[in-house]
């Protein structure tokens, strides 16, 4: 086997391990959408406060995600 068809291969591995994070992380975001976060009523700071680092530390996770399965993606273009 060559060194270009290995190449390849790893590249085309590397662009669906990409894609595969990319849609787990769609999902992901597309089921916290749905879900959504409820706020208790009265609203205090404390609650809000709560909600917000919630919120934060969802997205920063999924954004996580997405930026790997990105730059999976690139790498495995870059070695086609």
């Amino acid at each position: 086997m060559s060194s270009s068809a290995t190449k390849r291969r790893i590249g085309l591995v590397l662009i669906g391990i990409g894609i595969a994070l990319l849609l787990v992380a769609s999902v992901l975001a597309y089921i916290e959408l749905l879900t959504g976060i409820s706020i208790p009523q009265p609203p205090s700071l404390e609650s809000v406060l709560y909600v917000l680092a919630v919120v934060t530390y969802k997205v920063a996770f999924i954004a996580v995600i997405a930026w790997a399965g990105a730059i999976l993606i690139t790498r495995g273009l870059q070695a086609l």
